[in-house]
């Protein structure tokens, strides 16, 4: 049985937004095809205006255009993720989610999960998680798409206890869980 007491941070809900809306290897995917549908289509439209003739009266205005074009596909690759982060702080400095923050008793056996806050008691049954995504820093015990209980490792007072919890989640959680991390995370 592993027994932990923590409070998550501000940063803790950011870094576990910003993983699933971007880093998670499924959202990787996803962008690299929607800017590749972005690129297409601009290239579509240049060979339009070749065929057009329009590359014969090229002029600043066409070249300004073409670059603006592709520029435009590329945006969500630099302003992407940090505004990500900042939705991720936007929701986290809302104080109608306040309860996020507040402090977690959680109690791990073969039996599942007990987590206590100052707003909630519940009970997971190791089947209750339909993923498990373990990153340097965390981890992510998903009880449906989008939501998760936040595990920072930090929180583990040695690494006994991190290993105790290892061998709980092995030993209690499907493959299918461990698998759908796996198949998530591919393409990192």
């Amino acid at each position: 049985m592993v027994s932990l007491h923590y409070t998550l941070a501000k940063e803790d809900y950011v870094n576990f937004y910003t993983y699933v809306m971007w880093d998670a290897g499924d959202r990787k995917r996803s962008r690299t095809k929607s800017i590749m549908k972005q690129v297409v289509f601009v290239l579509i439209f240049m060979v339009i205006y070749y065929l057009a003739g329009g590359f014969r009266f090229m002029n600043n205005i066409s070249v300004i255009i073409i670059v603006l074009m592709f520029a435009t596909s590329l945006l969500p690759l630099i302003g992407g993720r940090p505004g990500i982060r900042r939705s991720a702080e936007d929701i986290a400095d809302d104080p109608e989610n306040a309860s996020v923050f507040s402090d977690n008793f959680l109690t791990a056996s073969d039996t599942g999960m007990h987590i206590k806050t100052t707003n909630s008691d519940n009970n997971y049954t190791w089947k209750a998680i339909v993923r498990k995504t373990e990153t340097g820093a965390y981890y992510f015990l998903f009880l449906n798409a989008i939501h998760a209980i936040i595990i920072p490792k930090k929180v583990f007072d040695n690494n006994e206890a991190l290993s105790e919890f290892r061998k709980l989640l092995s030993r209690n959680l499907s493959m299918e869980a461990d698998l759908k991390d796996v198949i998530n995370h591919a393409g990192e």
